[in-house]
């Protein structure tokens, strides 16, 4: 499974080190769905971050489903599985959804815009999280002051979304 990529020496799915046994259940929201008037035919091309948000708290819970309805080959993927709840809630189409929004990458509202995109999601996989972990409890290895400690990267979150971890826990690691 890994091979020469143009004189680098790559594995499949390295975009993240995982422990032994570990998974990242991934799903990706297809951000062109959320464009209204896309380049500005019917009206002004906009982003609808609500239905934006409400598809991520979706996602997030898909995800997190899934950790309990695969059947696991080994035990130990099972155990690790359970243990964090890794998921991956992820986008695809930012080029597309920026271009359809009469934006480009390079120019700064184009920058705005993905930058606004990406924390709107990152929001709502956390606050979706943080619901999950109120209805059936967080991840098994959660330990509020280790999670938000300063320098990781949920000590980077709002304080609301902060105050929102240590007072319910969350229910997905990563």
């Amino acid at each position: 499974h890994a091979f020469d990529a143009n004189g680098l020496y790559v594995h499949n799915c390295g975009e993240q080190p995982l422990p032994a046994y570990g998974c990242c259940d991934l799903g990706p929201v297809i951000l062109t769905r959320f464009v209204r008037h896309p380049f500005g035919l019917g009206g002004e091309a906009s982003f609808d971050f609500d239905a934006f948000v409400n598809a991520v708290g979706v996602q997030g819970r898909a995800l997190d489903n899934v950790l309990d309805l695969t059947h696991w080959p080994l035990p130990q993927q099972q155990a690790e599985a359970r243990a964090k709840r890794r998921i991956g809630v992820g986008f695809t189409g930012l080029g597309n959804a920026l271009a359809m929004l009469k934006l480009r990458y390079d120019e700064e509202d184009g920058r705005a815009m993905a930058v606004r995109i990406a924390r709107a999601m990152r929001d709502a996989a956390y606050a979706a999280s943080v619901e999950l972990a109120k209805e059936k409890g967080a991840f098994p290895a959660f330990d509020a002051g280790g999670y938000l400690k300063p320098g990781t990267f949920a000590s980077r979150l709002d304080p609301d979304l902060q105050a929102a971890i240590r007072a319910h826990g969350i229910r997905n690691s990563h």
